[in-house]
């Protein structure tokens, strides 16, 4: 108990103003202030609330006149605890309103006004270290840990420190080479004693080393995230040091209560960290995932951009004319085919001016490419990512001339099995015309004409209406899992348009080269899923700015698994998604909103 009393003594000149911090010097007090440095134990384990006096010290109840405090996730000590917690040297020195601590490796100044901090000499970020609150010195945790080495975790649930320190002996006092290596201590705490089902259980490490040496090795057993079924569960943990000395193995035992709060279902859904492709039985997702309402969603195509796609053939067997419009204005370029002949071939965008007197030019303020490949899902998932992440930063333009005929893209030469994917938004001051040609490697632009119109073979082809999907979707308030499904041809409909060769009505299957831009104003707490329902998947959505891969690796099929797309708290003003259907994927897919609740 005597180490609690002392620290109770806490040294109060701190807490005074920078322009007086100190009382006034009399004659006969015109010394610096004495230092302050005491005597603690050889280790010490300690417990410090947030905003809090009280504190548990090597198992003892102590008072703090002074309590550590929290702000954007660091913790900072006061100055004033540091010679009865740590014990180290701190000094008031009146001449400069400065504060000296003395380290085992530094000696830091920490000049109050104005803030300037000095370690051994050389200047540091104040700022980065100390936090001064009602002119009272507080020093950040994570810079003093360079300094002094000590173990500390903060416990967010329980808002405190749990600190651990080892007393280190004075260089060159107490060393001695033959002493033995001692055994590293496994410690560690949970932030709860008892916890229902499906309760995250969150685990604090506070293992040390009494001879400083690192720990370089962790072994848990039974440190499950959450436990379903209710019961005693021990968990044990052993640690080994950086000389391979194994500590003796520390258990508890962790009680869960016959008390719902997660199912394992749900568990995921909760915490599994965005991004994740999350594996289930298809008999759970479609109890789950299926069958949920739809969100309140208003739908609008935009008009200003037409969509002009080329995919069939999607596999030619022969070079020639693939599809061709005429463009004034803006437009989406969108190709995607397979060499299906047994030759290498080169693909390209030919644009011509109709015009005998004026220039056009094109300028391209989007574009998402990728360079051959045998895998189908591969391209479409890279082209789409690219065009995706393009923000029209950097965009290109070229000219026309009266009756010219010119590449506008002219894509690597590909060999009999690889396909190629594309898309180009574009914007012209004057009528051309845009033709997609399977030619001979390395041929010519004057041999563009030599080539056929090859036949239609099924695939989508055409130009269409719009190519910008807006939806407005209320997600404030619901209450129970909701989804909002894309390509469907239902609930989302097919964009349609004209088949510029065949003079047809087209419908675009899928809304390949389609972007949907899904909007909600202040979202509610909740995870966002997206779930395959019509084969073979792999696609790229844009999160509020974050590109997510779905899935992250390789593809998924239908009512294999889902891939989380994001979650919010409920405090975000606005969750933005935006999303192109990836060439070589299958539709429909859900996006799932679940909702999250306060447990």
């Amino acid at each position: 108990m005597v180490f609690a009393k002392k620290l109770c003594l806490i040294w109060t000149a701190l807490s005074l103003t920078a322009a007086a911090a100190l009382p006034a010097a009399s004659a006969e007090t015109a010394a610096p202030a004495a230092a302050q440095a005491v005597s603690v134990p050889e280790s010490l384990s300690a417990l410090l609330y947030f905003d809090k006096n009280d504190a548990y010290i090597n198992g003892n109840t102590v008072k703090l006149d002074v309590p550590v405090l929290e702000s954007k996730g660091q913790a900072y000590l006061p100055a004033a605890v540091l010679p009865s917690l740590l014990g180290l040297t701190v000094q008031w020195q009146e001449a400069t309103k400065s504060v000296m601590v003395t380290t085992p490796s530094g000696f830091a100044e920490f000049q109050l006004s104005p803030k300037q901090l000095r370690v051994n000499g050389a200047e540091e970020d104040f700022d980065k270290a100390a936090w001064l609150v009602h002119d009272r010195l507080y020093v950040s945790m994570d810079w003093l840990n360079r300094y002094v080495g000590f173990k500390a975790v903060v416990n967010k649930e329980l808002k405190r420190v749990e600190l651990q320190y080892i007393k280190m002996p004075q260089s060159g006092v107490f060393h001695n080479d033959t002493m033995p290596n001692t055994k590293p201590v496994a410690r560690f705490t949970v932030d709860k004693e008892k916890y229902r089902l499906g309760e995250p259980i969150r685990y604090s490490n506070i293992s040390y080393d009494p001879d400083g040496d690192a720990i370089t090795s962790v072994n848990w057993t039974g440190n499950a995230e959450a436990i379903f079924e209710p019961g005693l569960f021990k968990i044990s943990l052993q640690v080994t040091d950086s000389k391979g000395t194994v500590s003796d193995t520390f258990s508890r035992n962790v009680e869960i209560v016959n008390e719902p709060y997660l199912d394992p279902f749900e568990y995921k859904v909760y915490h599994e960290p965005v991004g994740t492709y999350v594996k289930e039985e298809e008999q759970t997702l479609r109890s789950y995932l299926r069958g949920i309402p739809q969100l309140p969603n208003e739908a609008k195509l935009l008009a200003d951009r037409p969509l002009i796609v080329s995919d069939s053939p999607e596999t030619f067997t022969e070079k020639g004319f693939l599809y061709q419009e005429r463009v004034n204005g803006k437009a989406r370029l969108y190709a995607d085919h397979v060499n299906g002949t047994n030759e290498k071939v080169q693909f390209a965008i030919v644009v011509r001016n109709p015009s005998p007197d004026k220039s056009v030019k094109i300028t391209t303020t989007r574009k998402g490419e990728v360079y051959p490949s045998i895998y189908a899902n591969l391209i479409g998932n890279e082209a789409t990512i690219e065009f995706l992440q393009d923000r029209g930063d950097k965009p290109e333009t070229i000219v026309v001339g009266p009756h010219e005929t010119v590449y506008y893209k002219k894509n690597p030469e590909f060999f009999p099995g690889q396909g190629m994917n594309v898309i180009y938004d574009v914007e012209t001051d004057g009528e051309v015309y845009f033709s997609f040609v399977a030619m001979d490697a390395g041929a010519g632009i004057d041999s563009i004409g030599m080539y056929p119109q090859l036949d239609y073979t099924g695939n989508v082809r055409g130009t269409f209406n719009g190519s910008d999907v807006i939806w407005n979707v209320d997600a404030k308030s619901f209450d129970k899992p909701s989804s909002l499904a894309i390509g469907d041809g239902t609930t989302d409909k097919f964009v349609t348009g004209n088949d510029f060769f065949m003079k047809k009505d087209s419908l675009n299957l899928g809304n390949y080269g389609v972007v949907y831009k899904i909007h909600i104003d202040r979202p509610r707490a909740m995870s966002i899923l997206l779930l395959p329902r019509g084969g073979v998947f792999k696609g790229p959505f844009e999160v509020n700015g974050r590109i997510v891969q779905t899935p992250p690796s390789g593809a998924m099929m239908d009512y294999t698994g889902y891939v989380i797309l994001g979650r919010t708290d409920g405090t975000e003003p606005s969750l933005d998604i935006e999303f192109s259907p990836a060439a070589g994927s299958a539709f429909p897919v859900d996006v799932i909103f679940y909702p999250i609740d306060e447990k």
